[in-house]
């Protein structure tokens, strides 16, 4: 009987961007909130600004977790 050669599962790439667009934006609120006050921009403005950086960088920490996934599987 011929037997197949079972490749391992090779991972998915949305899932990695958003789960760290998740992450990175609720780490970004998280600073905006708690951190202190500045002045002459609105809480809202701040959580806007610091949401966005924080999707920015957790998609590239999210893509650098694929590639890494992705090398160990093949």
């Amino acid at each position: 009987p011929v037997t197949a050669k079972l490749r391992p599962r090779s991972p998915r790439l949305v899932p990695f961007l958003l789960a760290g667009s998740v992450l990175g934006f609720a780490v970004g609120g998280l600073l905006a909130v708690t951190g202190d006050r500045i002045p002459g921009y609105s809480v809202t403005s701040v959580l806007g600004y610091f949401g966005t950086i924080g999707i920015l960088l957790g998609s590239l920490l999210g893509a650098i977790a694929y590639v890494l996934a992705d090398r160990r599987a093949s």
